[in-house]
């Protein structure tokens, strides 16, 4: 299966795959908006909740290669409310390429529960440094470039469409070590 990334407006982007899943017909075409749990605290008690994990992009998963992905797609996106571009890699005729590539949608797959969504990990800090003993994160310390610990969110970065891009998961700093 390919991974194609579509430019939607921010804040319509669960509302913009209802309406691809419901009215446009292309065969095994199924999309979906990458989210991630978040835990916070309100009033002294601790409250769950699914943020987006790429704000303003929707996924689109097909068995179609690129370029009939493509063509099935164009007029579809024109026709589509919110729908801004489908993204693509490549600035010349010679790279063109709309498919994610195998390597982004690897690493992504790994953080994804059944639902595509980054469940919560959980760790704990010696010193300086993050050490994940739970989650989606596990071993993957090292892409952690800012922790919010009263958010309990940690700031990632990850490959995505031929750039580094930085996401928010969710991370939970059970304690602190000297």
């Amino acid at each position: 299966m390919n991974w194609y990334v579509l430019f939607a407006m921010t804040g319509y982007e669960h509302q913009l795959a209802g309406v691809i899943s419901r009215i446009w017909r292309i065969d095994g075409l199924r999309p979906f908006v990458p989210m991630y749990d978040s835990r916070f605290r309100k009033s002294g008690s601790i409250l769950e909740e699914k943020k987006r994990l790429i704000p303003g992009y929707v996924f689109l998963e097909s068995k179609a290669d690129s370029l009939e992905f493509y063509s099935l797609v164009r007029p579809l996106i024109w026709q589509t409310e919110k729908a801004l571009k489908l993204l693509r890699y490549g600035r010349t005729s010679d790279d063109f390429r709309f498919d994610m590539k195998a390597a982004d949608c690897e690493f992504l797959q790994k953080f994804f529960n059944d639902e595509y969504c980054v469940e919560m990990s959980q760790g704990y800090m010696e010193g300086n440094s993050v050490i994940i003993t739970d989650g989606p994160m596990v071993g993957r310390e090292g892409i952690i470039k800012r922790l919010y610990r009263r958010k309990m969110e940690a700031v990632v970065e990850a490959p995505f469409m031929g750039t580094i891009r930085q996401m928010t998961v969710g991370l939970e700093i059970v304690k602190k070590m000297e």
